[in-house]
């Protein structure tokens, strides 16, 4: 019997054998695709939209074309708007509220003021149109930007596109005592090492001077392939972005969209992604029982200080968003 088994002992170990090495292959490639899989960029699909007014028509190509635009007004718009601004009436503040209960009345009554009396508006024009401004149609609605090139570039720098996305509540003029750092920093005794920017500033739908979105369910994403195809139709394959606010939300989106076209990415404002249930809950047992989510005391003196603040701020003080958020259409 002894004798029977040893050839069945040396099969076993020969395919035990053969094993070892599959499996460890196996486990290893697991290892490998999820340590890669960490690191994945998550992208976001780029698809289309119509934001026009009506259907989107079937036939015909879009008016790819880049219009020169000029700001203007005229002294009977003005002459209307110091009409409406004298004939504004205030209702008085709440003794010591100042400004917990929103904009307080007293104040509003002086800016006003200074909007009727003192503000120049020809002259706020004239500073506004300092840079070329344009638009162009894109998904329907008319995008307005100012596209600002360098005046003279040095011999062997490189001039590298540069687009920069404002916030709420702000506009393209958010950018305007920058813009000529970025396109002539010799001027302004900077080092620019080997780069020059040429700076793109458009205004997110629905601000400034570009049209707002005739449909319902415009967000960040369609703001960011708007503004892909806006560098694409100026003939840029690369470019840089920065964006501050809903500024930092639509580039933020461009990077994820079409990575391989943004070469950097400055943001002024970091949107944090979902904490989830499990951080929630740790979050929440952490200020009652932090060893048991193990947080040190030092965490707990840092951390809960500082949620407990800007819990309390964010609910005080945001009001507008979520109006803003659920109800664009009212008016106030």
């Amino acid at each position: 019997p002894t004798i029977l088994c040893l050839p069945r002992s040396f099969e076993c170990s020969q395919k035990n054998t053969a094993l070892v090495p599959a499996a460890a292959l196996g486990i290893g490639g697991i290892l490998v695709f999820w340590l890669r899989s960490r690191h994945k960029i998550q992208t976001i699909e780029m698809g289309d939209g119509w934001w026009g007014s009506g259907e989107r028509p079937l036939k015909g190509k879009e008016d790819e074309s880049i219009r020169p635009f000029k700001i203007e007004t005229s002294d009977k718009e003005i002459e209307d708007l110091h009409r409406r601004l004298e004939q504004a009436r205030y209702t008085p503040p709440l003794e010591g509220a100042s400004f917990h209960y929103g904009f307080n009345s007293s104040c509003l009554q002086k800016v006003v003021a200074y909007w009727r009396n003192q503000f120049d508006w020809h002259k706020q024009v004239e500073v506004l149109n300092k840079y070329p401004h344009f638009q162009t149609t894109i998904e329907g609605i008319d995008i307005h930007f100012i596209h600002v090139k360098p005046s003279y570039v040095p011999h062997g720098r490189a001039v590298q596109p540069l687009l920069m996305v404002h916030g709420w509540p702000g506009s393209f003029y958010e950018f305007y005592k920058i813009i000529p750092l970025l396109t002539e920093p010799a001027r302004h005794g900077l080092d620019g090492g080997d780069v020059v920017f040429e700076v793109i500033c458009p205004s997110i739908p629905g601000y400034g001077f570009s049209e707002a979105p005739h449909q319902k369910g415009f967000d960040s994403i369609a703001a960011a392939r708007i503004f892909h195809k806006l560098m694409n139709r100026l003939g840029f394959k690369q470019y840089y972005l920065q964006g501050g606010d809903w500024g930092s939300r639509i580039t933020t989106n461009m990077a994820q969209m079409l990575p391989q076209s943004v070469k950097g990415l400055h943001l002024n404002l970091i949107f944090i992604g979902r904490l989830g249930l499990r951080r929630t809950i740790s979050v929440m047992l952490g200020a009652y029982v932090p060893w048991l989510v193990g947080l040190t005391r030092e965490d707990v003196r840092r951390l809960y200080p500082f949620i407990q603040k800007n819990i309390y701020n964010l609910l005080q003080e945001s009001g507008y968003l979520h109006i803003q958020a659920t109800k664009p259409d009212t008016a106030g």
